[in-house]
C-alpha cells in the first residue's frame, strides 16, 4: 500500500486521476457501454487539473437526415471547415415513424432517442440540431457559442426586468421563465393558423422597431421575425430533453391524420412556445396584481376562436424556450433576401483598429436613407484569421490582410454576421450560395486542416467561454481514411461510421470545384 505523506505524492495521484478521466473522456461514448462509437479524441491535450476537467463541456451537432444528399455534405464540409463536432445523422437508413423521407415528425422521435441516451452529466452540454438538407455554415464553432451565450444573457435580463428583478436568477420555481434554448426566427407563424398559441400568443416587443424590415403594407417580407422556425435549435442537453418530451407528448395527444400539417414538427414546437409564452403573460399578472386572473382575459381581441391553453396543478408550462430574433445565430432565409447581402470588410473602423463595411444599399426603401457602417467583430476577425493561417501557404495574401478579401453574410437591418444560414423555401438558391461563402474557393485544404485539427485535439476554442471549456462530443473514429476522405458522420445511435465515399464522394466536383 503507497503512502502518501507529501503535497507531491497527492499532485502525482491526482494527475494520475485526472489523466484516466481524461482517457475515459476521450474514448467512450456518451451513450454508455453499449454504444459502439469510438473516437479519435484528442490525443495531445493536457488537462491541468481536476478542477479545470470539472469546467469541461461537450457541444453536439446533430442533423436528423436518412440518406446521402448534395446539400447534406455541404452541411457536413462547412462544418467541419469551421471546427464543428463530427456530426451524428438522427434517423440514418431508418423506416416507419423514424424515415424523415415520410414525416417530418421522424426528426422530433430521432432527436429524442439521441438525447435520451445521454446521461444527466450531459445536461449542461451544448447540442446544435439543424435541418439536415438547407443549412450552411459560415462562422465557426467558437464564434457561435459566444453568440449563443451573448443572446442568452440579454434575454433573461430582459425576462427578470418584466418581472420586475434585477436578475434572473432572483426568479425560482419549477415555472420560472429563463430562456436556454434559441431557435431560428421566421416571419410568418408556419403553418398560418391565427388562433394557434404558437401564432398569437407570442412575444412582440422582440427589440426590433416595426417597419425596420419594410413598411407596413401586408407584405410579409417586411414582418418582423416574431416566430420560431423548427430548423436550426441551439441549447443545454437537459432542457432540450424536455422540450423534445413536451413536443411529443403534444404531437400523441393532438395527432390528426387527417389534418394538412400534422407532421409539422414547427407547428408543434411553436405551440409549446406559446403556450409557454401565454403562461408567462397569466404569471407576470398575477406577480404585479396578487390575483388569480382569468386566463381568457390574456387573450387579446380578435374573435372567440383563439385557442386558450388549459393546465392542471403542476403541471410544466416553462421549457426556456426563445427565438434568435436578431439573426445572431441563424439567418433564415424566406422573406429576407431584400435585407441579406454578403459584404467585404475592407475598410477601417474610425478608431483604427477594427474592420468595417459601407452598406450602401438601402434596403427597405427608407426616404431619408444614409449610407451607414457595419463593424465586423473583433473575434470574428480573430477567428477567421486563425483559420485562414492554417493555408497561409495557398493564400495570395497575408491571412489578416485576406479577411478584408473575403465576403460575409450580413443582415442588414441587425447588423449581424450570420453563423449560419438556413435556406426555408426555393432550394436550388443554395447552389449559388455556396459558391459565394468565404471560404469555398479553399474548401479543400481547409477541409482537410479542420480534420487533421480535429485528430489532433478536441477543443473548440482554446481559451473558456462561459466559465467553462468547450470540446466537440464526437471526433472521427480510430481507423479512418486520409484526406478529405476522413470526412463523414456518426449513424444515429447506432453508431454506425457513414465514410465519405458512402455519404459525398459523388458529390464532390459540386463541393470542392470553383463555379
Amino acid at each position: 500500500m503507497m503512502l502518501l505523506t507529501s503535497r507531491r505524492d497527492w499532485a502525482v495521484l491526482a494527475s494520475f486521476v485526472v489523466v484516466a478521466l481524461v482517457t475515459l473522456f476521450q474514448y467512450h461514448s456518451p451513450f454508455g457501454e453499449g454504444s459502439s462509437i469510438s473516437t479519435t479524441l484528442p490525443s495531445k491535450e493536457v488537462i491541468s487539473s481536476a478542477e479545470e476537467l470539472s469546467k469541461i463541456s461537450k457541444f453536439h451537432l446533430l442533423i436528423p437526415a436518412n440518406g446521402p444528399h448534395l446539400q447534406l455534405c455541404r452541411a457536413v464540409v462547412s462544418s467541419t471547415i469551421l471546427g464543428y463536432p463530427v456530426p451524428v445523422f438522427n434517423g440514418w437508413n431508418k423506416t416507419g415513424d423514424l424515415d424523415a423521407s415520410l414525416t417530418h415528425l421522424a426528426k422530433v422521435r430521432n432527436v429524442m432517442r439521441y438525447l435520451d441516451r445521454l446521461s444527466s452529466d450531459s445536461n449542461d452540454d451544448l447540442v446544435l440540431v439543424i435541418d439536415g438538407y438547407d443549412v450552411v455554415f459560415q462562422l465557426p464553432a467558437d464564434i457561435l457559442i459566444q453568440r449563443y451565450f451573448a443572446v442568452i444573457e440579454t434575454a433573461n435580463a430582459k425576462i427578470a426586468a418584466r418581472f420586475g428583478q434585477d436578475s434572473i436568477d432572483s426568479l425560482s420555481g419549477d415555472n420560472s421563465p429563463r430562456q436556454t434554448i434559441l431557435f431560428g426566427p421566421e416571419k410568418l407563424c408556419y403553418p398560418v393558423d391565427p388562433d394557434r398559441p404558437g401564432c398569437w400568443a407570442i412575444p412582440e416587443d422582440i427589440d426590433i422597431p416595426a417597419g425596420a424590415f419594410g413598411p407596413d403594407d401586408g407584405d410579409f417580407s417586411h414582418n418582423l421575425p416574431r416566430w420560431l422556425n423548427s430548423g436550426t435549435i441551439m441549447g443545454p442537453v437537459g432542457d432540450m430533453k424536455e422540450l423534445y418530451a413536451a413536443t411529443l407528448k403534444r404531437i400523441y395527444a393532438t395527432y390528426s391524420p387527417q389534418y394538412e400539417f400534422s407532421d409539422s414538427d414547427q407547428m408543434y414546437m411553436g405551440d409549446v412556445w406559446g403556450e409557454q409564452e401565454f403562461w408567462r403573460s397569466v404569471n407576470r399578472h398575477n406577480h404585479y396584481f396578487h390575483d388569480d386572473v382569468d386566463p381568457k382575459t390574456i387573450a387579446p381581441p380578435g374573435g372567440s376562436d383563439k385557442i386558450i391553453p388549459t393546465r392542471v396543478d403542476g403541471q410544466k408550462t416553462e421549457f426556456h424556450i426563445g427565438v434568435d430574433y436578431k439573426s445572431g445565430l441563424f439567418q433564415t432565409r424566406a422573406g429576407s433576401d431584400h435585407v441579406i447581402e454578403h459584404l467585404a470588410f475592407n475598410q477601417t473602423t474610425s478608431n483604427g483598429t477594427g474592420l468595417s463595411a459601407l452598406v450602401t444599399q438601402n434596403s427597405i426603401g427608407s426616404p431619408n436613407f444614409q449610407p451607414y457602417q457595419i463593424e465586423l467583430p473583433v473575434n470574428v476577425i480573430s477567428s477567421l484569421t486563425a483559420r485562414l493561417s492554417t493555408i497561409s501557404d495557398v493564400l495570395e495574401a497575408d491571412p489578416r490582410d485576406f479577411v478584408t478579401k473575403i465576403y460575409l453574410g450580413t443582415n442588414l437591418v441587425t447588423k449581424n454576421i450570420y453563423g449560419l444560414f438556413h435556406c426555408i423555401g426555393e432550394k436550388t438558391y443554395l447552389n449559388d450560395l455556396w459558391y459565394r461563402l468565404w471560404f469555398q474557393q479553399y474548401a479543400r485544404p481547409l477541409l482537410e486542416v479542420g480534420i487533421q485539427s480535429m485528430k489532433e485535439k478536441s477543443e473548440i476554442s482554446s481559451s473558456m467561454i462561459n466559465g467553462r471549456k468547450w470540446v466537440i462530443a464526437h471526433g472521427y473514429p480510430i481507423t479512418s481514411d486520409n484526406g478529405v476522405h476522413t470526412a463523414g458522420g456518426w449513424g444515429d445511435v447506432d453508431s454506425q461510421w457513414v465514410s465519405w465515399g458512402e455519404l459525398c464522394q459523388s458529390f464532390e466536383n459540386d463541393i470542392f470545384e470553383a463555379k
